[in-house]
């Protein structure tokens, strides 16, 4: 079976993140002049915000295959941006963003209409922002912001949008039909007991009691397991069952 998770992917989520760590960088400077300086207190959320997501983003850098987190940046900003009105078109282009991410992660799979109609409602938020600064008559789109910001907005809405077909392309790559069998022995380093152990984890068996049932210490199972995670490049445990859920796992040489 293919892997989302490939190097190509992986590298290419680190450019997106030092793409967006830029722009959260300018911004965030943006917004401490904004409050500081022109008394403009609507940007304390963003200059909050700022921050915090490119601490985020320079932890996804060096752990691609965790780009879940970048759902809470981009909700974030999405309300925020809702709120306040500082740009009708981020609040929305931002969600569909997150909702491709947790989609792919397999957030859906379970509680699906709870959590389908929890993203909906938090996504009439910018909805309807967006009407009410009457977006479909461009008062208030891009106007008086500046070249430099209205470029970055350009960049960043290419970007996203950039992100959201290239990230579904490569998640419909690997759900083909035929790429119903994972064989462990394909890989290097693997074990039959780490197609068994796969097995378990796909049953929705916790960490303790496998480890109970191989008489090992907890620590020992994670880091065996993370270990397959890294060899099969799903990431993490979230990864593989987002690939693999349906698969059936043989150890055959």
């Amino acid at each position: 079976m293919k892997s989302l998770y490939s190097k190509s992917f992986l590298n290419f989520i680190r450019v997106v993140s030092v793409c967006f760590i830029a722009v959260l960088i300018y911004l965030t400077g943006h917004a401490v002049y904004d409050v500081f300086f022109a008394h403009e207190y609507r940007c304390i959320p963003g200059l909050i915000a700022g921050p915090l997501s490119v601490v985020v983003l320079f932890f996804v850098v060096f752990n691609p295959q965790r780009l879940g987190l970048f759902v809470l940046p981009l909700l974030f900003y999405s309300v925020v941006n809702a709120i306040t009105l500082s740009n009708p078109v981020f609040p929305i282009i931002f969600i569909e963003l997150a909702a491709v991410l947790l989609w792919i992660r397999g957030f859906f799979n379970t509680k699906r209409k709870l959590k389908i109609t929890a993203l909906v409602l938090v996504y009439l938020i910018p909805l309807n922002s967006v009407i009410a600064y009457d977006f479909f008559t461009q008062k208030g789109i891009f106007k008086n912001v500046g070249l430099v910001n209205y470029i970055l907005d350009i960049v960043q809405i290419i970007l996203i949008t950039f992100c959201i077909i290239f990230i579904l392309i490569e998640y419909l790559k690997i759900q083909t039909p035929q790429d119903k069998v994972l064989n462990i022995a394909e890989f290097g380093e693997t074990t039959e007991r780490d197609a068994k152990w796969l097995e378990l984890v796909q049953k929705g068996i916790k960490y303790e009691a496998i480890a109970i049932d191989y008489e090992l210490t907890l620590g020992t199972v994670q880091n065996r397991l993370n270990k397959i995670y890294h060899i099969l490049e799903t990431g993490d445990r979230i990864g593989f069952l987002s690939i693999y859920s349906n698969a059936k796992i043989i150890y055959k040489k």
